[in-house]
């Protein structure tokens, strides 16, 4: 059986070190020298820099009502082993209450426990002068519940009940704890300890450390606990068990009757330190092979956390000047789109987005640049992340394709129209023969050799239209409504002798955009005039104008005959109409104007349910 007692092994250095890694605020009173030792937990709670005090400072702290009951209660601690009061202590001009657990130690010292008060707290006038002979709280697998300290009987023990909680909180303690005595024989180690190091130390007490762990083998744990030994100071280190393969992190309180050794596993913490190590190295690997600069950065914006090393290839600028600058990224972006990519950077905090724009990087070069983010979090914390890619080549090969498709529809067209006025003119000469021969019959075919002559001219002008590139647009400020309404108008005498009406509906959001109302209105006068010739008598036109995510959506539907699916996949080629004397050039030039704005248009429509054509257009506003 092992004889030991825990109380004559606790010194008071050690009571104070396990009180502080569990935060328990507490100091010891050393009543012969007058002296009183606060623990950091305690003085950082008073708000003190001084860890050491007289006894007559450390009682200044508390109230006036409080220092003449804890001086009575410290010289009568022979009546006495434990007893707690409620006290009131001036803490930053404020006036705290802590419940105050007094103990009495076997080698005469006092600690006192500071903890916040609860319904059970006693007051002073309640202090109870308890006996010894309460029942061991600890399990009976304990390995302290195994020694004599905690056997012991009322006659021979001053144990009190705070002294079995610190020890019953040891066997229950999240880290390894372990206490030596001045000849290097283990007398304690808790469970956790036992667990850590492979052994049952129980099974070994009283045997010297180096009895248990080789010299040669744990030659650096040595070294600590014997400088620790000798300056009496707290010594930490880390430390390697070889047995288990648990890396530690360790700290060792000496004191005249021996150490106290601390040991927290940090094996999990490192293993997970060292994934996120592979990881991060596995991800700079990619990142920095990849032609596309990734970034990551906070929710407003402000702040960059990463960047790839492909930025400075992409923009031409080191991306430590962008780290510590974010704002100099957009003095790169070409003036007619910063305000965009400002606003899509805003759109990548709300969801997935991506923008394409034209950078100028310091040397002068001109470059395209896509790019895509969107709003990520991790533990909790917001992000953006996104990549840019420079995609000047992609946008000359679309040029030179656009180019390419141009030309190869001019050349169709080129035939087209050399078929389309071939007619006309062979129609013209015709009637041109016929006069010369009968000057009396000239005035008759007048007329129709005007006509044709229109119908030549219409031809030239609209191919003429096409195969012009792509003029620059002129924005203003422009009034929708103010614009379907114009052309509503100036439509009207058309539809009323069809006896055709037209609706337009406008979105109560619309408001004022920047567009170019030139091409706005002959888009709508192209669409509407093209929607009334498909209508028989007593039909209807409604356009309707609505704002769906940034984009303004005009749609022209008609009740009329409809197209089928044939017809639908055939328009817009050149020289395609269904109208008896169309060219299929119309929709052709209508498409051109919408390109120009930057838009889209499409058909929707079925044979004997009408046809809807819609156009998108961007909504600047």
């Amino acid at each position: 059986m092992i004889k030991e007692r825990y109380s004559d092994h606790l010194y008071s250095g050690e009571l104070l070190a396990i009180l502080e890694v569990s935060s328990t605020p507490a100091c010891l009173l050393d009543v012969h020298h007058q002296t009183v030792t606060l623990n950091q937990t305690l003085s950082a709670e008073l708000k003190i820099g001084e860890t050491k005090l007289h006894l007559s400072n450390w009682l200044s702290l508390f109230q006036i009502h409080n220092r003449g009951e804890i001086y009575r209660i410290i010289h009568q601690s022979s009546a006495w082993n434990e007893t707690e009061l409620s006290v009131s202590i001036q803490v930053s001009n404020q006036s705290k209450v802590f419940s105050c657990k007094m103990l009495h130690l076997s080698n005469g010292n006092i600690a006192v426990i500071f903890s916040s008060p609860t319904n059970k707290t006693n007051k002073s006038s309640q202090r109870s002068y308890q006996d010894t002979n309460t029942q061991n709280p600890l399990p009976s697998s304990s390995v302290l519940n195994m020694t004599e300290a905690f056997n012991t009987r009322a006659s021979t023990t001053r144990t009190s009940q705070v002294k079995e909680r610190l020890v019953q909180a040891a066997d229950y303690f999240p880290y390894g704890l372990a206490m030596l005595n001045s000849n290097w024989e283990v007398i304690y180690a808790n469970p956790k300890m036992e667990e850590m190091v492979g052994l049952k130390l129980s099974d070994y007490y009283r045997k010297k450390l180096w009895e248990l762990f080789p010299v040669d083998e744990y030659n650096n744990f040595f070294q600590h606990y014997l400088r620790a030994m000798e300056t009496q100071e707290p010594v930490d280190f880390h430390g390697h068990l070889y047995k288990t393969g648990i890396e530690m992190d360790i700290t060792v309180v000496p004191s005249e009757q021996g150490a106290t050794i601390i040991a927290k596993d940090i094996s999990r913490y490192n293993k997970q330190l060292e994934s996120m190590r592979n990881a991060e190295e596995r991800f700079n690997l990619l990142s920095g092979n990849i032609k596309e600069a990734c970034w990551i950065c906070s929710p407003d914006l402000g702040e960059l956390h990463y960047l790839s090393d492909a930025f400075t290839n992409i923009y031409g600028l080191d991306k430590q000047v962008i780290m510590d600058n974010p704002g100099a990224f957009y003095e790169l972006i070409d003036d007619e789109y910063l305000e965009i990519v400002k606003e899509a950077g805003i759109i990548m905090t709300q969801k997935e987005h991506q923008v394409e724009y034209t950078i100028t990087t310091p040397a002068g070069e001109k470059k395209w640049i896509r790019m895509r983010g969107f709003p990520a979090e991790d533990q909790g914390r917001k992000y953006v992340v996104g990549i840019d890619e420079e995609i000047t080549k992609i946008k000359e090969m679309s040029l030179l394709e656009e180019k390419s498709r141009q030309l190869s529809t001019i050349t169709q067209m080129a035939a087209g129209v050399a078929h389309e006025i071939k007619n006309p003119l062979t129609a013209i000469k015709g009637f041109l023969q016929i006069g010369a021969a009968n000057p009396d019959l000239r005035d008759s075919y007048h007329d129709i050799i005007l006509d044709e002559v229109n119908r030549i001219e219409s031809i030239v002008q609209d191919f003429m239209m096409l195969s012009k590139p792509k003029s620059s647009v002129q924005l203003e400020y422009v009034n929708l409504e103010a614009i379907i309404s114009y052309v509503s108008r100036l439509l009207d005498p058309d539809s009323s002798s069809k006896e055709v009406m037209i609706h337009y509906t406008c979105d109560s959001n619309l408001k004022g955009f920047y567009s170019e109302p030139k091409r706005l209105k002959q888009i709508l006068i192209n669409l509407v005039a093209n929607a009334m010739e498909a209508l028989g008598e007593d039909g209807e036109v409604q356009i309707e104008a609505v704002i769906h995510q940034q984009e303004l959506i005009i749609s022209v539907i008609d009740n009329g005959h409809g197209l089928s699916e044939q017809e639908l996949s055939k328009l817009g080629e050149p020289f395609y109409t269904t109208k008896e004397k169309g060219t299929g050039l119309g929709i052709m030039v209508t498409k051109k104007m919408i390109d120009d704005l930057d838009g889209e248009i499409n058909y929707q429509s079925s044979k004997g349910e009408g046809t809807c054509v819609t156009v998108r257009l961007p909504y600047r506003t």
